[in-house]
């Protein structure tokens, strides 16, 4: 017993004195040396590791998907995300919704006939022959017609002209003529060209010492219509006229600038 006792006091002993040269304190610096840590012993003397880098690049990953990335992005981003989310579909139904329809541009149709009336107007110049006198009067034309057939019309016309006195000391020059007659269109389109044959009769003064004031008169011609709008046309006539008056018979020619109203 006594000898088990001095082994372990022995023991003790030796590892008392083994502890204390290992803690044996390390020496004081001098002033002039360096105490920054050996560069061997920095972690910047070892490259970095590429299982540590791909370790730091999955565990990003995996948090970044964990949270989404409007939570990596902030508070703000993840308000507006949402928002964008929210007027999305409303921002698509606008757009994906029919455009308004186009106003249509009104068409119209000149290849038929669908006004059966035409009522004209216009500036009529009247170049009177005679044996007795000369005389170039300026008055008003009127025409009234009514299509019995798209190219086939009754039409009845009337021309009043006035002309200065051709006697001294006489009176002005009054012509009026009149008749009826058929008229025949060659298109119904924006221009339409026309003929006509018109009988009736004359009246003019001042009279003479050879006849009458009253005469016969047949009026030949045609015209052109060009119309702007399917009520409306511009009209450019021109007639032979042959009359008979004063005892004689009388060949002269009218021209007429006016417009034509279609009802």
């Amino acid at each position: 017993m006594k000898r088990l006792s001095a082994v372990a006091v022995f023991l003790l002993g030796m590892s008392s004195a083994l502890r204390a040269q290992n803690e044996i304190p390390a020496p004081v610096p001098a002033a002039n040396d360096n105490v920054a840590m050996d560069f061997a012993q920095t972690s910047a003397a070892s490259p970095p590791s590429v299982r540590s880098d791909l370790a730091l690049t999955s565990s990003l990953t995996n948090f970044s998907n964990s949270f989404g990335a409007d939570s990596l992005a902030g508070p703000g981003t993840l308000a507006t995300s949402s928002a964008l989310a929210t007027f999305a579909p409303v921002a698509a139904a606008e757009s994906a919704s029919p455009a308004p329809p186009a106003v249509p541009v009104p068409s119209y149709d000149y290849s038929e006939r669908d006004k059966r009336w035409q009522l004209g107007l216009g500036v009529a110049l009247v170049r009177f022959r005679s044996s007795v006198y000369f005389a170039t009067a300026v008055g008003l034309n009127s025409s009234l017609s009514y299509f019995v057939k798209d190219w086939l019309a009754i039409e009845g016309a009337a021309t009043s002209a006035f002309a200065p006195a051709v006697f001294k000391a006489g009176e002005d020059v009054k012509y009026l003529g009149y008749g009826a007659g058929p008229k025949i269109t060659l298109g119904h389109d924006r221009l339409d060209p026309w003929v006509h044959v018109l009988a009736g009769g004359m009246h003019i003064l001042p009279q003479t010492g050879l006849g009458g004031k009253n005469g016969f008169e047949v009026l030949a011609g045609g015209g052109v219509d060009y119309s702007f709008v399917p009520q409306f046309a511009v009209r450019i006539e021109a007639d032979y006229i042959n009359s008979h008056v004063f005892s004689q018979s009388q060949n002269y020619g009218q021209a007429t600038l006016g417009i034509v109203f279609h009802f």
